[in-house]
């Protein structure tokens, strides 16, 4: 069921972060983690911390995150209908993997570790 919080494959096509309004530089170079959350949605605030904690120490691993509050014209173009909703980007940018709607740490563990894989 969509916006369930599940791990579902990526499109693979590649995202820029000058696409997502965020500077050049916000994607990692191995793996990155792109949150689309908003202001009013608590379970942005808590997907938000459960990312931290895992790119955390990890090598060219980043977190990246759009406010949809201010950046709504971002939901329509990437098909984000739920927040919070997570894109597992690997290293060359492309979308390996996303998550709509709240997700549990496994599954956000497993997002990341589809961006590692398509990275190596």
């Amino acid at each position: 069921m969509a916006g369930d919080g599940t791990l579902r494959p990526g499109s693979g096509e590649a995202i820029r972060p000058s696409e997502v309004a965020l500077p050049d530089d916000a994607f990692g170079a191995v793996a990155t983690l792109l949150l689309f959350g908003s202001q009013q949605d608590e379970r942005t605030a808590t997907t938000r911390a459960r990312l931290r904690s895992l790119v955390e120490d990890r090598d060219g691993v980043r977190l990246a995150e759009v406010d949809l509050t201010a950046r709504g014209d971002l939901a329509g173009r990437y098909a984000v209908t739920r927040t919070p909703s997570v894109f597992a980007i690997d290293g060359r940018g492309r979308l390996v993997g996303r998550v709509k709607g709240a997700a549990d740490d496994a599954t956000l563990r497993a997002a990341l570790d589809a961006a590692l894989r398509a990275a190596s």
